[in-house]
């Protein structure tokens, strides 16, 4: 209860609403930064009935949080596109 209550206080931490693409879970994760958003965000999928997920975060800044966010879902799934299952593996950066 108490970091579902600090969470609400923070304001730098904006994670929003899950969206799903092929077998996977996008989640933004903008941060407020110097009056920007940022792009950052997590992919999840579950494989052999392990979650399994990879973070990322990209150099776009925006203004409005909404650009952040539909930025954040289209990188990833680019990443998703190029890459699978691989961005699970440690050595995908």
């Amino acid at each position: 209860m108490f970091s579902k209550l600090k969470n609400l206080f923070n304001s730098n931490s904006s994670a929003v609403g899950a969206s799903h693409y092929k077998d996977f879970q996008i989640v933004p994760t903008p941060k407020k930064n110097s009056g920007a958003y940022t792009t950052e965000g997590k992919i999840f999928k579950e494989i052999g009935g392990i979650k399994m997920s990879a973070y990322f975060i990209r150099t776009d800044t925006f203004s409005k949080k909404d650009d952040a966010i539909e930025c954040i879902e289209r990188k990833a799934r680019i990443i998703i596109d190029e890459n699978g299952e691989k961005i699970f593996d440690k050595d995908w950066l």
